[in-house]
C-alpha cells in the first residue's frame, strides 16, 4: 500500500446521521464567467441550501460528465442536502460539447468558487469540489497552487476535492511533463487542501493501475495530500442509471475502443455514502 493512498478504503455514515435535516431552499445561480476562453461564457445551477441554525454553510461543487445534467449529480447531492451541506451541481458546458482541453473549463469552475464565497449563506472557507469524469479531471486539477493562484490569486480556494473516475492517465502524462495542455509544474505545488480519488479497475478509459501510478509518481511533498480509493471490478461510470457500451475515441488512454458502463446501484450508495463522509470530515461540517 502506498503511502498516502487508501485501497479501496471506506468512510462510515455513522456519524452524520444525526444531522439530516429537513426543508430545503433553492436559489437559482447564474453568472458570467471572466477569464474564459469562449466569448459569452456564463454559468448555470441551482443552489441548495439545507434548513441550519448556523449562519453559513459548508457547500459542494458539483460537476458533470460530458453529457451535462444525467441524475448522477442530484444523486450526491441528496445526501450532501440531508448531511446538512448545501450544493450546486453547475451547467458549465452548456450544450456546447467538451471543449479541446480541461484548461477552457477551469474559468467556470474558479468563477463559481468566487460566487460561493460571496454568498451570505455559505462559509467561504469549507467548499468542497466534486467532479464526474470530465468534472472529475477538473476537481483534481483545481487542487493546483499553480492554478488557483492563476485563477483566483489563491484566495479563495477549494477546501477539499473528490474526483469521481477522473481519468488519471491524464493527470499521470500531466504530472509526469508530457501533457501539451498542461506544464508539469501544475503538480508540483498543490493547495494542501485534502484530495481523493474514486475509481474502478475496470475503467475503459484507463489501465487498471492509472490511478495508482499517478499517485505514486506524484512529488513528494505533493503526494501526502492524495488518496485514493480503488473499486474491484468497477467499470467507468459505476453510478450511471443504464449500463451501457459503446465505442469512444477517448477509450484506452485515446487509443480508441469500446466503454463498457455497468451500472451498480450497491456500489453507487457506497460511492455517495464515502463522498458524503469525506466532505462531512473535510469541511468540519458541525451542522446541528
Amino acid at each position: 500500500m502506498l503511502r498516502g493512498v487508501l485501497i479501496a478504503g471506506a468512510l462510515s455514515l455513522a456519524p452524520f446521521g444525526a444531522y439530516a435535516q429537513g426543508s430545503i431552499s433553492v436559489e437559482k445561480l447564474s453568472f458570467d464567467v471572466r477569464g474564459a476562453f469562449e466569448k459569452g461564457a456564463a454559468v448555470s445551477g441551482d443552489l441548495r441550501i439545507p434548513q441550519s441554525t448556523q449562519a453559513r454553510l459548508p457547500a459542494v461543487l458539483i460537476l458533470h460528465s460530458s453529457p451535462g445534467f444525467d441524475g448522477r449529480g442530484a444523486f450526491y447531492a441528496e445526501a450532501l442536502n440531508l448531511a446538512g451541506i448545501a450544493s450546486v451541481e453547475i451547467d458549465y458546458l452548456r450544450g456546447k460539447g467538451m471543449p479541446a482541453t480541461p484548461r477552457h473549463n477551469l474559468p467556470h469552475v474558479y468563477e463559481t468558487l468566487r460566487t460561493l464565497a460571496s454568498h451570505p449563506r455559505i462559509d467561504p472557507a469549507r467548499i468542497g469540489v466534486l467532479g464526474f469524469s470530465w468534472g472529475g479531471i477538473l476537481s483534481i486539477l483545481a487542487a493546483s497552487e499553480e492554478l488557483t493562484k492563476h485563477h483566483t490569486g489563491g484566495n479563495p480556494r477549494f477546501a477539499a476535492h473528490l474526483g469521481i473516475y477522473p481519468i488519471c492517465w491524464i493527470h499521470q502524462s500531466v504530472a509526469a511533463g508530457k501533457s501539451k495542455d498542461f506544464q508539469a509544474s501544475v503538480y508540483r505545488q498543490v493547495t494542501g487542501k485534502p484530495v481523493h480519488i474514486l475509481a474502478g479497475d475496470k475503467d475503459g478509459y484507463d489501465d487498471p493501475d492509472s490511478c495508482q501510478k499517478f499517485v505514486a509518481e506524484l512529488p513528494a511533498q505533493v503526494r501526502p495530500h492524495f488518496s485514493l480509493t480503488v473499486y474491484p471490478g468497477a467499470t467507468f461510470g459505476w453510478d450511471s442509471r443504464f449500463s451501457s457500451a459503446s465505442y469512444d475515441a477517448g477509450a484506452n488512454k485515446r487509443k480508441g475502443g469500446i466503454v463498457n458502463v455497468v451500472a451498480d446501484p450497491e456500489l453507487a450508495n457506497r460511492s455517495r455514502e464515502f463522498a458524503v463522509a469525506y466532505f462531512v470530515k473535510t469541511l468540519s461540517a458541525d451542522l446541528r
